[in-house]
């Protein structure tokens, strides 16, 4: 493959994943309207189905902005592994527990500098985060036999169990809609950040050799050295914020 095709390819895909992005949220957002109905008429069971379900295409948003990154930074992308990911219940909710607030174990073991035992940790909360989410979502819908007696959803999904999820989603929705303008930004026009991507890829590099034990020293030192680039780029005549 040319160079010429190669980034005729590229672009294409980066427009698709970009429009993929776009039609998730659309989607997720109509999800929550008709969540958030269903739960207004006292239909709390089908309510919190819905609700999953938009946070799952939420999680799209996410995985889409992963794969344009990995295309922009010169990776090349698997569409067969791409279409699977899309259908992966379990990777998107694993993909929404990175949205979830860290449990103290956690922030302890990052204090600590133990990143195995912080790792290890967050995956834990990742699997429990998808088997509760996904029961929930089987029990919102089906009539279940559970420790010797049939229950309904009616009995198994409570009131707080959707207002939860409810708010849950609505934050998670927030999160997202700057991330669908960000890739749609990267189709308009992606030298820039194909350019920082690269600057990225080469500092981390480094930082992760002078730091091999310190993963998040290093991360903040090259976001840091980022944030004052942007700064220095800055037009000496900006308006200062009198808010």
């Amino acid at each position: 493959m040319t160079n010429d095709v190669a980034e005729a390819t590229g672009t294409a895909l980066l427009s698709e994943l970009a429009r993929g992005a776009q039609l998730a949220f659309s989607n997720a957002e109509q999800l929550f309207r008709e969540a958030s109905l269903l739960r207004e008429s006292g239909a709390k069971n089908r309510a919190l189905f819905l609700h999953q379900i938009s946070m799952e295409e939420c999680a799209k948003v996410d995985l889409l902005g992963a794969w344009a990154t990995s295309l922009l930074m010169g990776t090349p992308v698997d569409i067969s592994k791409l279409a699977r990911a899309m259908a992966n219940h379990k990777a998107k909710n694993r993909v929404n527990a990175y949205m979830l607030k860290p449990g103290d174990d956690e922030i302890n073991a990052r204090e600590q500098a133990d990143w195995k035992g912080a790792l290890d940790t967050f995956k834990a909360m990742q699997a429990a985060f998808h088997e509760r989410s996904n029961s929930a979502k089987n029990a919102s819908l089906y009539v279940d036999f559970v420790e010797g007696i049939f229950v309904t959803p009616d009995e198994r999904i409570t009131d707080d169990m959707v207002a939860e999820i409810a708010e849950t989603n609505r934050i998670y929705l927030g999160l997202m809609h700057p991330k669908v303008q960000m890739l749609n930004r990267w189709e308009t026009d992606s030298a820039p950040v194909k350019k920082m991507l690269a600057t990225f890829r080469q500092r981390m590099e480094e930082l992760r050799e002078q730091h091999p034990d310190e993963p998040d020293r290093a991360l903040a030192i090259v976001l840091e050295e980022m944030f004052a680039s942007e700064l220095v780029k800055r037009p000496a005549s900006a308006p200062e914020d009198t808010t």
